[in-house]
């Protein structure tokens, strides 16, 4: 560990963060083809482009990868009861991009005072760089077979973040991975995303499915009504051994009949400060449809919003029929 790196860590750590490394500014060829020929969701940029900080910063010579430990957000059951929602704690308020992206702001200058003259670029899952590859390549973790980041002993519950800069820091090396012959995550998978070790097939994700707006079959209606999705999946993390829950903060499920009901601005009051706010309020509610099927005491709701046109009436109108 070079003295340069170790300050830079221990400045991160100071804040917050549990881990940091840095990675050349493009990343090797062997990094890019992990990204060539897969489909990723609402990316819209190359694989070279996300791999390659030059295109983000001018002159770009590294970039230091970071993670932020989230597991304070898990704790006790993490099946929500009837007449509840799941709605991932990744996602719930304060909004992770804000939050770790003003710590990265903060770290930004404090690393300008370190390095005098240096650039940086900050992003938080907003941008075009591709956190967890470059996590990978700068040593903050290694990749499980979820394809998750990995951090020794914080597990994968951890958000990443990029600074890019045309400071010069020397890269650290990828870890090796400790997954051994365990296959825990890909099993726990409930909708069979996964043929093997890192073969995520995005369009079988049921965290996917309840962050898009295509036509979802009865099937997959039933699926996320079997596990009351509203927003995310946490499955294939929390069955991990890596994985840490330190359960300091009490989960509260939302109420299945508030998201049924919700107005723009009751959307904006509740939401407007979660990672899902900006999916919109009528995905939560057909999401919510979905979850309410078979849920007597939900019914009169989902028949008042039959009439409503759009994908909440129609789901709304699935639901009610069972699929």
């Amino acid at each position: 560990m070079t003295a340069l790196i170790s300050q830079l860590r221990s400045q991160a750590e100071s804040l917050g963060f549990c881990a940091l490394g840095a990675a050349p500014a493009r990343l090797e060829d062997v990094f890019l083809k992990r990204l060539e020929h897969k489909k990723t969701p609402f990316v819209r940029h190359s694989p070279r482009h996300r791999c390659g900080a030059n295109h983000w910063l001018t002159g770009a010579r590294a970039v230091l990868a970071v993670a932020w430990p989230y597991h304070h957000r898990y704790a006790g059951a993490m099946s929500p009861p009837a007449g509840k929602g799941y709605f991932s704690p990744f996602a719930a308020a304060p909004d992770y991009h804000s939050q770790v992206g003003q710590k990265l702001k903060q770290l930004a200058e404090i690393f300008k005072r370190t390095l005098p003259g240096s650039r940086w670029f900050v992003q938080v899952d907003n941008g075009p760089g591709c956190e967890r590859l470059y996590a990978l390549r700068a040593g903050v973790g290694w990749q499980g077979k979820n394809n998750f980041i990995i951090v020794p002993g914080h597990g994968s519950l951890v958000w990443l973040g990029l600074l890019a800069t045309d400071a010069e820091v020397d890269p650290g090396q990828p870890l090796d991975s400790q997954c051994g012959h365990c296959r825990l995550c890909l099993d726990a998978c409930p909708s069979g995303a996964f043929s093997s070790a890192n073969s995520l097939e995005v369009d079988k994700c049921l965290a996917f499915w309840a962050s898009d707006r295509s036509s979802l079959s009865d099937a997959q209606c039933r699926l996320m009504a079997e596990h009351k999705t509203i927003y995310g999946c946490d499955l294939c993390q929390l069955v991990c051994p890596h994985t840490i829950t330190s359960g300091e903060t009490a989960i509260i499920w939302p109420d299945l009949a508030d998201i049924l009901g919700l107005t723009e601005s009751g959307f904006r009051q509740q939401y407007g400060n979660t990672a899902a706010a900006w999916r919109g309020r009528n995905l939560l509610m057909r999401n919510a449809a979905i979850a309410a099927a078979g849920q007597a005491s939900l019914a009169s709701l989902l028949e008042d919003l039959c009439s409503r046109k759009g994908m909440v009436g129609r789901y709304a109108q699935r639901a009610l029929k069972g699929f």
